[in-house]
């Protein structure tokens, strides 16, 4: 079956190239672009336009091609999707309408999510997602970029955005809804025009988040209440060879030059943002620490 949703290990595990590689698969892009232009037309008319997106390789061969499928409208509805390599090529219009009316409900549910959001935080951008269960159940999924960032009484933001969150349940008829609000590192003034779904795709969104706080919601019997939450950060690679090297220094100074660095993943609400944890490990004897994100100040754990 043709997958049109893109996971990010995928990604990782395949590669996906929208440049690099057209030189090596020139032939096999224009043969995958002449025949979904032509299916495209031959379906619908001028109803919808393709666009190659990127070719999915692994070891310099191709296991197929993204396209991205969008209406000739103003504010179009964009689906991603997917042709594997195969002889004849083949559409799966099936698929590609269900994914095509899932997208239209998701942008209009997300459409009056973020206006309920930007009555709190008139800045903010949003996007709602009903995602099924394996037990025909749904859940939403509710991201929401807050265009400013996590200060550092983060205790009262928390308690503001749980409230905000046990009042928009109110409205979902799902018995579990998760709340993920990102914020960047410094103040965003931007007026985006952009649409909302290439606003929040991977590779477009991880250069604007810094904090991420999760919350999740679950209903029993008459009422939702909050079973979790969590804080994480998502440093750029930069930053991290950054930390890494001056955890290196200190080691490298300090008597433990064969020691690895781990940086560490936290997720826990209560600690400082200021910095991050690491671990030195040799011969299964480990060393816990932090380090401050911008002086670099090292800590440890006794």
């Amino acid at each position: 079956m043709k997958k049109i949703i893109f996971l990010i290990t995928t990604f990782i595990a395949f590669g996906c190239n929208c440049r690099g590689q057209n030189g090596i698969f020139e032939k096999e892009v224009k043969n995958a672009t002449e025949f979904m232009e032509s299916k495209i037309a031959d379906i619908y008319d001028d109803r919808f336009k393709t666009e190659f997106k990127a070719t999915w390789h692994e070891f310099g061969k191709i296991n197929g091609f993204e396209f991205y499928i969008i209406e000739n409208k103003d504010n179009p509805i964009s689906v991603a999707y997917y042709l594997g390599i195969k002889e004849p090529f083949e559409f799966d219009q099936h698929t590609f309408e269900k994914e095509y009316k899932a997208n239209k409900i998701k942008i209009r549910a997300s459409e009056q999510f973020e206006k309920d959001i930007q009555v709190h935080y008139p800045s903010a951008r949003a996007i709602a997602n009903r995602i099924e269960n394996s037990d025909g159940t749904y859940r939403c999924v509710n991201t929401i970029y807050m265009a400013q960032p996590l200060n550092r009484d983060k205790e009262s933001t928390f308690e503001e955005l749980n409230s905000l969150c046990k009042t928009l349940v109110g409205k979902l008829s799902e018995k579990k809804a998760y709340y993920n609000f990102y914020f960047p590192k410094e103040i965003d003034t931007t007026l985006y025009t952009d649409s909302r779904i290439s606003f929040f795709q991977f590779d477009n969104f991880s250069q604007k988040r810094l904090h991420h706080y999760r919350v999740d919601l679950v209903k029993s019997r008459e009422q939702f209440e909050i079973t979790n939450q969590k804080l994480f950060d998502h440093l750029k690679k930069e930053q991290l060879q950054t930390l890494e090297e001056a955890i290196r220094k200190w080691k490298n100074e300090n008597g433990f030059e064969t020691w690895k660095i781990s940086l560490l993943t936290e997720s826990g609400v209560n600690r400082d943002l200021d910095f991050k944890k690491f671990m030195l490990g040799s011969n299964g004897e480990k060393k816990f620490g932090f380090i401050n994100i911008e002086t670099k100040e090292l800590k440890f754990v006794d």
